[in-house]
């Protein structure tokens, strides 16, 4: 009987750890089995975010959602906006603000225990397939050409040295030097030389490259007369005298692509003062990834001030007055569209106001400036420079005078006019051939320009944005955006 007891028992327990084992089994298939439905939830979550972001009524990436996969599935989805894993230092980190990172969990509970449930996660990180830009106005082709467009029914001084390297339309009435008391002699005789100079091979130090579009009815005679003398062809523009393109008024945020991110545009004087010095501003990728910024009334800039993006003024005195040297403003490069080198920036500044360099400065501006009211290089010695990289739109335009020339009265131009004519003599490698190396020579006057406005030939083109919409569009041939799988990661 004991034995028999024994041989029952050990039975017995045998059966209980079969049952035992087989139960153990069947709850980890049905763990397994949840565990691959959550998997396959969150897998679903991310194809349905990918769908909804290439649809235009995309709500953007502040709407999250949910989606059941089967009656015990479903998954959470949520969008964030750029990659965690892009650094400062990383190449790429331009790219942060154009990459989404889509993450859902997608979940499946037991039917008869709805507590009781797997959880799967993935990342998936896009970026964006830029591959239209908003149109540009309808004339803004006309316009383009241009290292200087001036365009409004005003007056306009060009005072040398100076020098436009590029194409120039002038609308006003150009008064050349009004700040200088010269002669009728000596001044063709000045400009006359400047062009045989540039005939020479000894550099083009005109004001203006030939051909000029001029409205020829708001001219002088004596104008046109100089332009003669600097070998400057003169042709007729009746091109109307508005703003190329309204001011946008005011830009408080902007959004890259529809549905995007909206950043501010903060106001300048807001962090910074109201007058910069010693400073860098750039873009940020997280907060403020194309540098727009905001002026509202005067903004004075002194010195060692560096500042890359879009300045657009606003406000009652909406002014930028540049005091500094060591001073620039750039314009940043857009992110290129899919499948083309083309570069594209937007405005470097759109002033609503003036925009006035002065005596003191040194400054260097890189981009299109938009100014709706003067564009100013104030009087100054001989040493002030600017030199702006791109094309100036303005509707006033103002170069004033440099101090060293100004004060020479009629009589002394006269007098080393006659001297230079004195010891002119062609054929004598001794004498002077040039009155404005002349005037170098013997007033020290300069004759090569430190004030230069020249068209940016590395092939950029400037893109006017109306702010009410998002930068980067759908191509007209797509349903709607585009977006590349960067990377994708499971826990």
């Amino acid at each position: 009987m004991v034995l028999v007891l024994g041989m029952l028992a050990m039975t017995l327990a045998l059966c209980y750890a079969s049952l035992r084992g087989q139960s153990t089994i069947a709850k980890l298939t049905e763990n397994l089995g949840r565990g691959e439905a959550a998997r396959l939830a969150a897998e679903s979550g991310v194809y349905a975010a990918l769908r909804r972001m290439s649809e235009p009524t995309w709500a953007g990436v502040a709407t999250p959602f949910n989606g059941n996969v089967s009656d015990n599935s479903w998954y959470e989805v949520s969008y964030t906006t750029g990659d965690s894993l892009l650094a400062p230092a990383d190449p790429k980190y331009g790219e942060y603000a154009y990459r989404v990172t889509i993450t859902s969990v997608g979940y499946a509970s037991d039917p008869g225990q709805p507590w009781i449930r797997a959880m799967h996660k993935v990342d998936a990180i896009v970026q964006l397939a830029r591959r239209a830009l908003q149109a540009e106005p309808a004339n803004w082709t006309d316009f383009e050409p241009y290292a200087v467009h001036q365009w409004g029914n005003r007056a306009a001084s060009t005072q040398f040295p100076l020098h436009i390297q590029g194409p120039a339309q002038v609308l006003g009435t150009l008064s050349m030097f009004p700040e200088y008391p010269l002669s009728t002699a000596p001044e063709h005789r000045y400009f006359q030389d400047l062009e045989k100079m540039r005939v020479d091979g000894l550099g083009d130090n005109r004001p203006f490259m030939s051909p000029v579009k001029i409205a020829l009815a708001r001219q002088t005679e004596a104008t046109k007369s100089y332009l003669q003398d600097l070998g400057i062809s003169a042709v007729d523009s009746t091109a109307s005298t508005s703003p190329p393109v309204t001011h946008p008024v005011s830009v408080v945020s902007y959004k890259l692509y529809p549905g995007g991110k909206s950043y501010l545009a903060p106001i300048l004087q807001n962090t910074y003062g109201s007058s910069l010095q010693n400073r860098t501003i750039e873009p940020d990728p997280i907060g403020n990834p194309l540098g727009v910024y905001r002026s509202r009334n005067t903004l004075t800039i002194y010195d060692n001030v560096h500042i890359k993006g879009t300045i657009i003024s606003e406000g009652t005195t909406p002014d930028i007055q540049v005091f500094g040297t060591g001073v620039s403003i750039d314009a940043v490069n857009l992110a290129p569209l899919e499948g083309t080198n083309q570069n594209y920036q937007l405005p470097v500044a759109i002033i609503k106001d003036d925009l006035r360099m002065y005596s003191t400065s040194d400054a260097t501006v890189r981009g299109l400036t938009m100014v709706y009211d003067e564009f100013e290089v104030a009087a100054g010695p001989k040493t002030a420079k600017f030199n702006l990289t791109g094309q100036l739109m303005t509707s006033g335009l103002a170069i004033r005078g440099r101090s060293e020339f100004a004060v020479l009265g009629i009589l002394e131009w006269e007098s080393q006019y006659s001297l230079f004519m004195l010891q002119y003599l062609p054929l004598i490698p001794s004498s002077t051939k040039y009155f404005p190396v002349w005037m170098q020579d013997k007033s020290n006057l300069p004759v090569a320009p430190l004030i230069k406005l020249q068209r940016d030939t590395s092939g950029v083109k400037y893109h006017w944005q109306t702010w009410s919409q998002p930068i980067y569009l759908k191509d007209p041939a797509d349903q709607g955006l585009r977006w590349n799988l960067v990377r994708w990661t499971e826990s």
